[in-house]
């Protein structure tokens, strides 16, 4: 983190390493180094010298898969996930369709959000209803809050940083709540006709206001239609009552920890206002508007008539690289990259800036414990202790990026031994769009987002774009547990 004379910025960001040569991990190095050894061993062991022309161009092309990467990732996990994808297509694992599934499977929402349940818990205190997401094959149970950013475009360079401190510190004190897996900040931005806004400030325009307020607030009015949207943001915390002090002995103990786990939530001075908990009613409308975007603004009555399994798609197809869903088409993006250099605090501005489409764009945190923090840092400096060993035994020099990462691993050990969080993080965009045609143009729309916000760097969720739309969903599915 350095400070200059005007803003502060912020990075060091760096993905988790363990021991391998050259940039493979240990998987990768024990794959590759396997490969090397089989020709040599089966000679060893008594083969014969013809199955060399065999086992050669087998361990060689193990090699390349292993070493070669496509979009980030080793060419092999490429291939492997391409195959059990294109299996799960072949059996039919990849279409959903509602209307024609048996009991009790028609009540089950598509994808990795079938084993979930909606529970509606009354708290005590008064303050209403409390919409809980319980997933009946783990046992957690996902509370959302409902948010209202404050824009810091215009507030000064201290209320800043105050409150980016503050966010950090929220962040950090989730690792002292027992039970609290993983959070998530999601933010969905809808385009919008701008007919609402015109409507809401035309009733209220005072005819008895000076001229010039009334013609300033016409001309506001007449551009709207071309640039407004609808913003819908909400936190969302999973928690496992299993690891509470005190083991629930059913659904409602359960879902009592749950609460007090939300209640534990402190956003004040980090730029958000908590607008309430998220009832049942506002978990189906978050769902059932990521599904449909229509149906976003639906009548509340229209919702409250709407059971759980109704507000997923009535049919889907979950394609390599887009995921189709009740007449709509969505593509999903997971960071491939962290910015390697320093940025402002307003790095995801464009990235959240509203566009022609659709976009839910979502950060997942993960915060480790003291114990679990240490041992991650501690074995992040082993792994580059031991690959230094290995390139001065090679007599390889170090690349600037390895020399770079090791000093980010050393700041962030020394950093943890001082009482300093450490975090996990990813970020998953999502846009949808109700033509196919307009897919290469929202795919345009996210790649300019992302070159403009500080050098961010995302890849599709191939062959996984269900499992990527619903990390955006309150529904207490997140990669990092």
């Amino acid at each position: 983190m350095t400070t200059t004379e005007s803003q502060q910025l912020y990075g060091g960001w760096r993905r988790s390493r363990s021991m391998g040569i050259w940039s493979l991990n240990t998987p990768q190095t024990v794959i590759a180094v396997g490969a090397m050894l089989t020709p040599i061993l089966l000679l060893v062991l008594g083969g014969s010298l013809a199955t060399l022309p065999v086992t050669v161009p087998l361990a060689l092309a193990v090699i390349m898969l292993t070493v070669w990467q496509r979009h980030g990732m080793p060419l092999m996990s490429y291939v492997i996930g391409r195959t059990r994808w294109s299996w799960g297509h072949m059996r039919g694992e990849t279409s959903y369709r509602s209307v024609f599934l048996p009991s009790p499977e028609a009540l089950d929402l598509p994808g990795m959000a079938a084993p979930t349940k909606l529970v509606r818990a009354e708290s005590s205190d008064g303050r209403g209803p409390t919409g809980l997401v319980w997933n009946q094959r783990t046992g957690t149970m996902t509370a959302a809050l409902l948010l209202n950013p404050a824009g810091s475009l215009l507030a000064s360079g201290a209320t800043v940083r105050s409150q980016v401190s503050a966010w950090g510190d929220a962040l950090a004190r989730l690792a002292d709540e027992e039970g609290v897996k993983v959070g998530a900040v999601t933010l969905q931005i809808t385009p919008s006709s701008g007919a609402a806004l015109s409507d809401h400030v035309r009733e209220r325009l005072d005819p008895n206001a000076p001229s010039l307020a009334r013609n300033t607030i016409g001309e506001l009015v007449d551009r709207a239609p071309r640039a407004s949207a609808q913003l819908a943001a909400w936190m969302s915390l999973v928690i496992d009552p299993a690891h509470a002090p005190e083991k629930p002995k059913g659904p409602a103990e359960a879902a009592a920890v749950a609460l007090g786990a939300l209640d534990a939530v402190d956003l004040s001075g980090a730029g958000v206002d908590v607008l309430r908990r998220a009832t049942d009613m506002d978990i189906k409308r978050l769902v059932r508007g990521a599904f449909s975007p229509v149906d976003m603004d639906a009548p509340a009555e229209q919702i409250a008539e709407l059971v759980w399994h109704e507000v997923g798609p009535v049919a889907s197809e979950d394609n390599w690289d887009t995921y189709q869903h009740d007449g709509y088409h969505s593509v999903s993006y997971v960071l491939r990259e962290a910015p390697r250099k320093l940025v402002t605090y307003d790095v995801l501005l464009k990235l959240l800036a509203p566009g022609a489409f659709t976009r839910r764009v979502t950060l997942a945190y993960r915060v480790l414990p003291t114990a679990e923090a240490q041992s991650v840092v501690e074995r992040e400096v082993n792994a580059n202790e031991a690959r230094r060993e290995y390139r001065d035994r090679t007599r390889r020099t170090s690349t600037r990026r390895e020399r770079v990462d090791a000093e980010h691993a050393e700041r962030t050990a020394a950093e943890e031994a001082i009482g300093a969080g450490m975090v996990q993080w990813s970020i998953y965009v999502t846009t949808t769009v109700s033509n196919a045609a307009d897919l290469p143009a929202a795919r345009r729309e996210i790649d300019k987002a992302a070159r403009g916000s500080g050098g961010l760097r995302f890849r599709p969720a191939f062959g996984g774009q269900s499992a990527a739309m619903v990390v955006g969903l309150p529904v207490g599915i997140n990669p990092l547990l």
